[in-house]
């Protein structure tokens, strides 16, 4: 299953079930960058509900515009709501239960649980809401390192249970490393996403031949079979055609 659209990260996550609830955490500009990849991506097949939980600022839709140029998304199936405290983020996730066959996306969804480790308690009831919409849908989170001093996600205890996959991104020298840190069948590791692939992708689905290359390379393109029979003449016939990505 194709959960981002970027190989490397799909490669990771794979194989997924459809109710596991997915996350990616760590660096920011990556983490928002697959964010707007994964969007663009599956609004293409899926109503994609998107959920900011800051009070300004995640969303480039410059960018956004330019993936769908490549990716051929469909904006009409993108629903987009910002939480500014709390109760706007339970509440907005309360009207997702109501939801189904749908991917749900959610960014930073403890942004505004409480930094009193005593009211922490709070991270648990944003958790159980999570996982009520995972049971129709597929929740893919989008979080930070915790506030509490270790390199693991935001949620607590109860959050890394439910989550089912978990995959930390890092950012440096225009590489961004992508390590599996959870998952129900598979072991540790690692891709490495060189960061053009994020910012320049790839047109979905086009391919060109070694033969289509050759014809552009030399000029040939526009001649039709009269090209064909002189690149035979001048080239040597291709006895396999391979296709290039």
């Amino acid at each position: 299953m194709n959960t981002t659209g970027i190989r490397q990260l799909d490669e990771l996550i794979d194989p997924v079930k459809r109710e596991w609830v997915l996350e990616v955490y760590g660096d920011q500009d990556p983490v928002l960058r697959v964010l707007h990849y994964t969007m663009a991506y599956r609004s293409r097949s899926e109503r994609v509900y998107l959920l900011f939980n800051m009070e300004f600022g995640g969303l480039d839709t410059l960018y956004l515009v330019r993936l769908c140029r490549f990716l051929d998304c469909r904006l009409e199936n993108i629903v987009v709501s910002r939480a500014f405290r709390l109760s706007d983020t339970v509440e907005a996730l309360e009207s997702l239960t109501s939801i189904s066959n749908s991917l749900v996306l959610v960014l930073y969804p403890y942004s505004y649980v409480s930094r009193d480790p005593l009211r922490y308690s709070e991270a648990t009831w944003i958790t159980g809401l999570i996982s009520r919409i995972a049971h129709r849908n597929q929740v893919f989170l989008f979080n930070t390192t915790t506030r509490f001093g270790v390199k693991s996600p935001e949620g607590g205890s109860f959050h890394h249970h439910a989550v089912k996959v978990i995959i930390k991104l890092s950012w440096k020298r225009r590489l961004v490393t992508a390590e599996l840190v959870k998952h129900p069948v598979k072991q540790w590791g690692f891709k490495t996403i060189p960061y053009t692939i994020l910012e320049h992708p790839a047109k979905c689905g086009v391919s060109r031949t070694i033969l289509d290359w050759v014809m552009v390379k030399n000029g040939f393109r526009d001649h039709g079979g009269e090209a064909l029979n002189k690149l035979s003449r001048s080239q040597g016939v291709f006895s396999e055609v391979k296709t290039l990505p």
